[in-house]
């Protein structure tokens, strides 16, 4: 029985630690593949649970509804509306029978994609005039339900 010589030893060495150690290995050639870009339908997920797409009424929270909502930049990361603002709690007591409203603004972001569609998770509401009446509760920053993915 004979035994491997020197040359058939570093080629054997070579063969088992792979092309590694050899000049000119994986070579990766033209562009990345690109991502395809999103598309689809947005919608905000209401206080009441139902996903709405650029809607002219939201019902923000449960004591906060916003009427004639007029919107900017629909499906972007940054929709922006101008509205009403009305009181149907009657906390100022209705005068003259008619609910109290102010104008105010609504942005909404943090624009979260789905396999199917997308979903504002933020949303901020601020008095056209500020202050705003004394009737109008705080509404502050409010997080938007996302369904999960």
């Amino acid at each position: 029985m004979r035994h491997a010589g020197p040359a058939t030893a570093v080629l054997l060495a070579l063969a088992l630690t792979g092309c590694g150690g050899l000049p000119g290995g994986a070579r990766v050639e033209g562009p990345a593949p690109s991502a395809i870009p999103w598309s689809g339908p947005v919608y905000i997920d209401d206080a009441r649970s139902i996903p709405r797409q650029s809607p002219d009424v939201v019902d923000l929270t449960d004591v906060t509804t916003l009427y004639g909502l007029k919107w900017h930049g629909w499906g972007t990361p940054r929709a922006v509306a101008t509205g009403l603002v009305v009181d149907f709690a009657c906390v100022s007591g209705c005068p003259h029978g008619d609910s109290p409203s102010f104008p105010a603004g609504l942005v909404l972001t943090g624009l979260v994609k789905r396999e199917y569609a997308a979903y504002y998770s933020h949303a901020v509401l601020t008095p056209d005039h500020p202050p705003a009446p004394g009737w109008a509760l705080d509404v502050g920053p409010v997080r938007l339900r996302v369904p999960k993915a």
